[in-house]
């Protein structure tokens, strides 16, 4: 339950009780010493050290200088490229760190498994023409950007013109067409905000760019399809939002779509692709439920479907 806080006031502290966090950007390192002096100059002041220190453009070993320094423990984002590092820094005595937090950078917290496959035929051994451009993928949890340039990459470099494209995991936002209205009760606010667009006016909506950009490309839902077009009920069905953990990012029912909230747990494929399609199934039993707070998704396919679309004669352009 939250308090109300107490409200700060300038009466003096007993410098025992007072932690001190200290965020600098030092432009590229270049006068680490003069802010290290100035650190030392107001902790004999004031009586307080700081305890906390959150520095950015470090060059290389400077983090490790100013733990020496000011007898503190570090931690050092990893980079690319040799300095301009981030730094932070605290006190032992005061805080602890959790070991099971392990850091990753943000560009791809789960790299993509992708591969290029032919499909054999089983009488002859020979190869067709084609080949499926597969990728496994989990989207970025909190950043629509990131989610967009993630998907651009993929189908820039492995879908090109003429190219089969089938894609499938966890895109971490809606369908267009099960899409929440908004977000704006649900109770969980960090997941709002992961789940949400800023858009150019300054308003708030839920995200729904992936499937906007799949679509785009041509790219078709295979539940979606399953659903509308094969008369599968249930194959477009949410893969999200069971169990006691999830209560607090339930949308409420007068803030969902229409048809009904939609998966973010799809299979996308190059619009040639469900020519060969049999069927798209979600399950959803409490057996399902209790190994996943994700639903999974199952298609089959025809061999003989796929074979014909992937001997089809085209012509693939490098781009």
């Amino acid at each position: 339950m939250s308090t109300t806080p107490t409200a700060v006031t300038d009466e003096p502290h007993d410098p025992d009780d007072v932690i001190e966090h200290v965020n600098a950007n030092i432009q590229h390192g270049w006068k680490l010493n003069q802010f290290l002096e100035w650190i030392d100059r107001r902790a004999h002041e004031t009586g307080i050290r700081p305890h906390l220190l959150t520095l950015q453009e470090l060059q290389e070993d400077q983090a490790a200088m100013v733990a020496e320094r000011l007898g503190l423990a570090f931690v050092e984002a990893p980079n690319v490229r040799p300095g301009s590092r981030n730094a932070l820094l605290y006190d032992a005595a005061v805080f602890q760190p959790d070991p099971g937090w392990t850091p990753y950078p943000p560009e791809i917290r789960h790299r993509p498994a992708t591969a290029r496959l032919h499909l054999i035929d089983p009488a002859t051994g020979a190869l067709s023409r084609r080949k499926l451009s597969v990728a496994s993928i989990h989207l970025d949890f909190g950043n629509p950007s990131a989610r967009g340039d993630q998907l651009r990459w993929l189908l820039s470099n492995m879908v090109h013109d003429g190219r089969l494209g089938f894609v499938a995991g966890d895109f971490n936002s809606w369908p267009e067409w099960g899409c929440p209205l908004t977000l704006d009760n649900v109770e969980d606010r960090a997941y709002a905000l992961n789940r949400s667009i800023l858009d150019p006016d300054g308003t708030m909506r839920p995200d729904d760019q992936a499937d906007r950009l799949m679509a785009y490309r041509h790219m078709v839902d295979v539940g979606r399809y399953a659903a509308t077009v094969l008369g599968q009920t249930g194959a477009d069905r949410a893969t999200t939002g069971h169990g006691p953990d999830k209560i607090r990012q339930l949308v409420p029912d007068a803030d969902l779509p229409p048809g009904g909230i939609g998966p973010i747990d799809r299979t996308h494929v190059s619009d040639e692709l469900p020519d060969a399609l049999i069927s798209s199934e979600t399950p959803t039993s409490p057996e399902v439920q209790a190994f996943s707070d994700h639903a999974p998704q199952i298609t089959r396919w025809g061999r003989h479907g796929l074979w014909v679309v992937m001997n089809r004669p085209v012509v693939v352009f490098r781009h």
